[in-house]
């Protein structure tokens, strides 16, 4: 479905570009070191399950699709950087009062 639309094309050669100029390196830290390993999944399944998303929606447009994707990165940039950021910035609070 993503590779059926322009922005969806140029969005996963993008990502595939980025992806493999990295990931073969991870996979031999992955190989060599198992509690690495599980590191990676638990980073990633987060991600992996947000793309899910795609499976249930209609997309029928451009447009729907760059909606749809915009929201998806928006939403892991919100779990992987947003969150954390307020965490660390509410633990340094209560830790200030002490």
């Amino acid at each position: 479905m993503l590779l059926d639309t322009g922005s969806g094309m140029a969005f996963m050669g993008a990502f595939n570009n980025i992806y493999y100029s990295f990931s073969p390196a991870v996979a031999d830290l992955e190989r060599q070191n198992p509690v690495f390993k599980e590191v990676v999944r638990m980073t990633i399944t987060p991600m992996l399950s947000t793309l899910s998303i795609l499976n249930y929606v209609g997309i029928d447009s451009e447009h729907e699709m760059l909606g749809y994707g915009i929201g998806i990165i928006l939403l892991n940039i919100g779990m992987y950087f947003v969150a954390p950021a307020i965490i660390i910035v509410k633990l340094r609070q209560k830790i200030c009062k002490i």
